[in-house]
């Protein structure tokens, strides 16, 4: 592990170097300067799942794209803007202007006693096989979902390469300490030409625009990742555990039953037993959960529509006027990191208190809820029994809290025509939700806020934190330039920054879920994609100076935003969470 992070952290700076000279060359030639850059990235990428894994913070000096790091060294998340090769690739690609030059000059400066700290970290790390494993199972779900969705390389397009790097980088790591499990040569080869595969795959389709996405991860990152898993099982060593969403002992994100709900959970839930879940489930549709007994949850998420209610704002529980916003569905709402639009409630139970005590959506509070409830024998006994409780006192608001948070982290429903074609069965899918798939993930650049598998901003490997973004949703699709007045995350953290942010919502299931936005703009995905195609609020001519969504034109023909479409109908799964009945 020493031998390969010194070779790395020597190669690497040798790389940045190389651009700082080619920067400060007088009359620099722009060629010079875009091929320092791709070798300078290149080593960064060939090392980044070690440094990922034991200093993420350190990662973030190197390659920082707004994304907050779980770590105590780790600078305090206030500005959240991008760092190192990100903030380059802004001034060097295409082309460095001379205003730029001397910017790009201090960001690589910047970055070379970085450099210093990486060789550091080779004398403090004395790697166990646990770690070993999981550092580079974490690097293929980095590269299977955020790689080769262009997360790092949004101007030069020069994903797959990186890629290929990055899994480079985990073959030459095996290769340096694989004699550790000389007793498993079979397992160890399987890792070693899976991986091998995986990057040939890559560097022989380049093309950002017409990689096959499908058959990447289906034929080439799911047999590397079962590879790894085969190694880890041999060797008996137990996975790590750590906090993440990502299962320990699932091989791939894309594997059934990756994610664990509970994972989401406030750190007092009890364990999800099937009693307390079907409390929840009858807590959902009791109607005394309102102020005035008139609604219950059941009434706007309708569990017959997708858990949503197909309106662009609910009627209000006193009958008069609207809620705030949009019906969101509540299938996968337990694979959440932070709920409502906003992220004002990090888990359920902290939603369940919000939406309760909320004037227009409940109009009562928890305690209130419970108080009824105490009142009625049926629900006394199924208290208790569910949670091994005295039945005279086992009505409380947390228990409602609990049994109702734990019903909604079962409606998680994984098993789409996408989820069976990434595990093996490509025919599940069309020719067409096969390309928009790739578009989605590629031309359209979708899946660098809508994160796969989730699709959501619940972002990979981890899947432990949700970013917010800020589109320019207008008020009416008729006037895009015109942003609806609601003022998102600002209205809770008072951040200019986040001024009309809102999270990235899950797109399972959103064939199912119209209207759409936050406030039910948009009747249909077509045109959700085409606003999204024009550039957004900026696009169209709005003044949105925080807008984190490109303002450039997709240049989306009609075909490939129907292939979109079509892929997105493909995510379509209600089974198991009784989307079915009626109540």
């Amino acid at each position: 592990m020493r031998a390969v992070i010194e070779r790395r952290a020597d190669s690497l700076d040798a790389a940045l170097a190389a651009l700082g000279a080619a920067l400060s060359a007088r009359g620099y030639a722009p060629l010079d300067v875009r091929k320092s850059f791709r070798e300078s990235r290149a080593q960064y990428k060939r090392v980044e799942g070690i440094l990922e894994f034991y200093a993420p913070a350190l990662a973030a000096a190197f390659n920082s794209r707004r994304q907050e790091v779980d770590d105590d060294d780790a600078p305090p998340p206030s500005t959240l803007a991008a760092a190192g090769f990100p903030a380059l690739e802004t001034l060097v690609w295409p082309s460095v202007a001379p205003r730029d030059a001397d910017a790009a000059q201090k960001i690589v400066e910047g970055m070379r006693p970085a450099v210093t700290r990486l060789r550091g970290l080779a004398a403090t790390i004395v790697p166990t096989d646990a770690q070993i494993i999981e550092l580079a199972r974490l690097e293929m779900a980095r590269v299977s979902t955020l790689g080769i969705a262009g997360f790092d390389a949004p101007r030069t397009h020069e994903a797959m390469a990186e890629c290929a790097d990055a899994l480079e980088g985990i073959r030459s790591l095996f290769a340096e300490i694989g004699h550790r499990w000389s007793e498993h040569a079979r397992g160890r080869r399987a890792v070693d030409s899976t991986f091998a595969r995986a990057e040939q795959y890559l560097r022989a389709h380049p093309d950002f625009d017409s990689f096959d996405r499908l058959t990447f991860i289906a034929e080439y990152a799911a047999p590397a990742a079962k590879a790894l898993d085969d190694i880890r099982v041999a060797i008996a060593t137990t996975p790590i555990r750590m906090p993440r969403g990502w299962r320990s002992d699932a091989p791939s994100v894309y594997s059934p039953g990756a994610f664990d709900p509970h994972a989401y959970a406030n750190t007092s839930a009890p364990s999800p037993t099937a009693a307390i879940v079907a409390l929840g489930e009858r807590l959902f549709n009791e109607p005394r959960l309102s102020g005035n007994g008139t609604r219950s949850c059941a009434s706007c998420h309708v569990p017959s529509n997708a858990f949503a209610d197909g309106i662009a704002k609910a009627v209000n529980v006193r009958g008069a006027g609207t809620v705030f916003r949009n019906t969101p569905t509540l299938i996968n709402a337990g694979l959440q990191p932070a709920q409502f639009a906003d992220e004002r409630a990090v888990t359920l139970e902290d939603q369940v208190i919000e939406v309760l005590l909320s004037p227009a959506e409940m109009g009562g509070s928890v305690e209130h809820a419970a108080d009824t409830l105490a009142h009625d024998d049926s629900y006394r006994r199924d208290f208790g029994s569910a949670f091994g409780a005295a039945p005279p006192t086992a009505v409380t608001p947390l228990r409602v809290r609990q049994a109702l948070a734990a019903y909604v982290r079962s409606l998680v429903a994984m098993h789409s025509r996408f989820d069976e074609a990434v595990q093996g069965n490509e025919r599940a899918l069309t020719a067409q939700e096969r390309r928009g798939f790739s578009i989605f993930m590629g031309k359209a650049g979708c899946g660098t806020c809508h994160f796969a598998p989730l699709f959501s901003g619940n972002t990979p490997p981890l899947y432990l934190s949700s970013d917010v973004e800020v589109i320019g949703t207008p008020a009416s699709p008729l006037r895009p330039a015109i942003p609806d007045a609601d003022s998102g995350r600002a209205r809770i953290d008072h951040l200019p920054a986040h001024l009309r942010a809102f999270k990235t919502p899950s797109l399972r299931n959103v064939a199912l879920t119209a209207p759409y936005m936050h406030h039910g703009a948009f009747a249909t995905l077509d045109q959700v994609i085409k606003f999204y195609d024009a550039g957004g609020a900026r696009g169209a001519g709005a003044r949105v100076a925080n807008q984190t969504l490109s303002a450039d034109s997709l240049h989306l023909t009609a075909e490939e935003r129907a292939a979109i479409v079509a892929f997105l109908g493909s995510l379509t799964d209600t089974a198991g969470t009784g989307a079915h009945k009626h109540y």
